[in-house]
């Protein structure tokens, strides 16, 4: 069964993650930097009282860089591990890929793992897995800073 899909664009590349890892998309918000956090985090915001960290996809991506904009969006997403807030340019829409569109390809990229690239009318969609998001490395120093953080809220 081909699973349903949210698209979003990050510098005018398309990308996606399975609709059923997705809580919310909500406005782009003041985000709290931390220190000595991984170079893919932006910060932490507070979420109905939840401290989530907030990822800076750009970086991830090698994308070049840019201050977060009035449009921009925050993904509110599930890992098996927690929630966290994806900054994204824009959120496109939800669509179920034609079966024959889809590339099974798990090439790795800047050290992530792709679960499908698809064929749309718009371009090439990337699908990545949010539960390759983080290195273990990065994962332990990010538990480490919501820890802190929760603690002086």
């Amino acid at each position: 069964m081909v699973e349903e899909l949210l698209g979003f664009t990050l510098n005018e590349q398309h990308f996606a993650l399975p609709l059923s890892s997705i809580e919310r998309v909500i406005r782009a918000q003041e985000i709290t930097p931390v220190s000595n956090a991984p170079a893919a985090i932006e910060g932490v915001i507070d979420y109905y009282g939840e401290v989530i960290a907030t990822f800076n996809l750009r970086t991830r991506f090698s994308l070049p860089q840019q201050k977060m904009g009035l449009n921009d969006r925050l993904i509110i997403a599930k890992t098996s591990k927690r929630k966290v807030a994806l900054l994204v340019d824009l959120v496109e829409d939800v669509f179920v890929p034609l079966l024959e569109d889809i590339n099974n390809t798990k090439t790795i990229h800047n050290g992530l793992q792709f679960m499908n690239i698809v064929r749309t009318n718009s371009g090439i969609v990337l699908i990545y897995d949010l539960e390759n998001l983080l290195s273990n490395e990065e994962e332990i120093a990010l538990q480490k800073i919501i820890e802190e953080s929760s603690s002086t809220k």
